[in-house]
């Protein structure tokens, strides 16, 4: 992770977290769901790691959140 996105106020960081999960869990494709946290301006400080991710590994945590996730 970015030492920017790692000074980030904890609030964002839990936005972040709860918007990745929801878009993991909405059944969008892989490509879908990279596009939105890249284009999303409350998430400028995570550029640099979001654009790490493998489309393959987004993909597989798709599966991992349908198959076992609980959401409350």
């Amino acid at each position: 992770m970015s030492e920017r996105a790692a000074q980030t106020e904890p609030s964002t960081l839990e936005e972040y977290q709860d918007a990745l999960l929801e878009l993991l869990a909405s059944g969008m494709p892989q490509d879908e769901i990279l596009e939105k946290l890249k284009s999303d301006p409350r998430f400028a400080n995570y550029q640099d790691y979001i654009k790490e991710f493998d489309p393959d590994m987004v993909a597989v945590a798709c599966e991992l959140m349908e198959k076992w996730a609980k959401r409350k």
